[in-house]
């Protein structure tokens, strides 16, 4: 499901003194099956830009297209329920919206809310916990009385329960020690490939762009400055310390490297697995000396 705005431009409190125009003039598409990484530092308009994929917020001016629907400033709330169930928002400490008196109850409320049958949405509910690596014993349980790893797992299963087409991840990881933030993102990848979604990643994680993303919106004082695949966003460190962005940590070292031996990499390294490869073939060809490049 394709994702289009067209000269979208959202003002908060508009005609007030308190009046902010948060996404100026965005014109972007998102691909369909796209992994795509929405970055910039705070207050750059990425929250503002999310809340409009699912009609949350519609736009002052411009429109958008998600798949057959097109959102406009006139768009009622009522047009949009069916755009709801494509696309689902997983938001920033999810865990914070469980309500429900035990585990498989919640993950199967957006069905049964959606038309489905207590015994269908049981079924779909079962499944999307397999899905998150949640066990069976844990499905009578109160989610509160669960680890937090382990309740963001039941709120993440409970919007893929909605067999959303569209995955929206707001900082999915934050709060997670790294062990945590790495099982989480393994379980988006591979999410993405077995239903065939389309992801959008709001992240201050470069190291997840770079590892997880093949498109990179870049959003600054609520402007579209740069759209691109990681590696071209990451090609000018110059360019990224001025918008107040970093590197990933393998890109960073690649520098330092290449400014303490002065040998120089044909693509600067985004990910480990790069570096690593790249640093082996270098050895390799210089038979361990690496002041030769």
């Amino acid at each position: 499901m394709a994702i289009i705005f067209k000269t979208v431009n959202y003002t908060y409190q508009p005609d007030t003194p308190f009046e902010q125009q948060a996404l100026d003039n965005i014109s972007v598409e998102i691909p369909t099956g796209s992994y795509t990484a929405l970055i910039g530092h705070t207050g750059s308009g990425k929250s503002t830009f999310l809340q409009h994929l699912n009609g949350l917020l519609r736009p002052t001016s411009g429109e958008i297209l998600i798949g057959e629907q097109i959102i406009t400033t006139e768009t009622k709330n009522k047009e949009l329920g069916e755009l709801r169930k494509h696309v689902g928002i997983v938001f920033q400490f999810p865990e914070a919206q469980l309500f429900e008196e035990t585990v498989i109850k919640d993950i199967a409320f957006a069905p049964k809310n959606f038309g489905k049958t207590e015994a269908e949405a049981e079924i779909i509910a079962r499944k999307m916990a397999r899905q998150v690596g949640l066990g069976e014993e844990l499905l009578t349980k109160s989610p509160f009385e669960l680890s937090g790893g382990q309740m963001r797992r039941v709120a993440i299963a409970g919007i893929l329960a909605m067999e959303p087409e569209v995955l929206v991840l707001d900082e999915p990881t934050a709060g997670l020690d790294p062990k945590g933030r790495l099982e989480m993102m393994r379980m988006f990848k591979r999410l993405k490939e077995e239903q065939n979604l389309t992801v959008v990643l709001v992240t201050h994680q470069m190291d997840d762009v770079a590892n997880y993303a093949d498109n990179v919106i870049v959003l600054e004082e609520g402007k579209l400055i740069a759209n691109g695949t990681p590696s071209e966003i990451f090609s000018q460190p110059d360019w990224l310390v001025e918008h107040h962005l970093a590197l990933p940590k393998a890109g960073e070292f690649a520098l330092a490297f290449e400014k303490k031996t002065g040998y120089k990499f044909s693509t600067l390294p985004l990910t480990e697995v790069s570096l690593a490869r790249q640093i082996a073939s270098l050895l390799h060809e210089g038979g361990g000396d690496v002041h030769h490049g």
